[in-house]
Parts: structure tokens; C-alpha cells; sequence
């Protein structure tokens, strides 16, 4: 079992926890604060989930973060609450930039 670990990020963390705690195959789920490379490099809130690909595709929990808070919205608290997908360094992003890419119709533009 090689398990890996995405960030997403959206609205308050205790929110953002809260979703991703339902899915029986992930192993861990930790609130707090992550940051990106600039220019979006500011701290926001989000959460850390650990989870085994195989039994569950990253694809599944992207499509369910962008569905729980509003990922196109221009609201205020943008900076506070980035909507983003988080990789960690080292880790492939293509697989992660192909789900968001095929999930990107479904979404109105901000």
C-alpha cells in the first residue's frame, strides 16, 4: 500500500476536515495552514489528506472538494480561503492537473 498526501483548500479548515473525514479509505485527515509557490505563496487555510490511491482515485476527492465549497466564486475571503489542490513537492502533479482539467466544464468561470 503506497499511501500519498494531497492539500485542498477552500473554505475554513474545520469545513474542509469535515468532508474529507466521511471517506472510509482515507487514513488521515489534518486541518491547519499550507502555502503554494508565487504568487500564491501567502498561508491559507486548508487540509492535509492521506489516503491510499488505489482504493480511492485522487480524481474522486477533487471532484468532491470542488463540489462542497464554491471554487469559482471572487469572494472577499479569497486570500483567507484559496480554493486549491495542493501537491507536495516531489510528488507527480500531472495526474492531479488531468482530474482538475476533465472536472474544469463542469465549473463556471469566476
Amino acid at each position: 500500500m503506497s499511501l500519498i498526501t494531497l492539500g485542498f483548500g477552500g473554505g475554513c479548515h474545520w469545513c474542509t476536515e469535515a468532508v474529507f473525514q466521511v471517506f472510509r479509505s482515507v487514513r488521515s485527515v489534518e486541518q491547519g495552514f499550507i502555502r503554494s509557490v508565487p504568487p500564491d505563496d501567502t498561508w491559507s487555510e486548508a487540509a492535509r489528506i492521506t489516503f491510499d490511491p488505489a482504493v480511492l482515485p485522487p480524481a474522486v476527492l477533487i471532484e468532491a472538494h470542488l463540489l462542497t465549497h464554491s471554487a469559482t466564486s471572487d469572494h472577499t475571503l479569497r486570500g483567507k480561503y484559496r480554493s486549491a489542490v495542493y501537491v507536495p513537492e516531489g510528488a507527480d502533479p500531472a495526474p492531479i492537473q488531468a482530474a482538475l482539467d476533465a472536472l474544469r466544464p463542469a465549473f463556471d468561470a469566476p
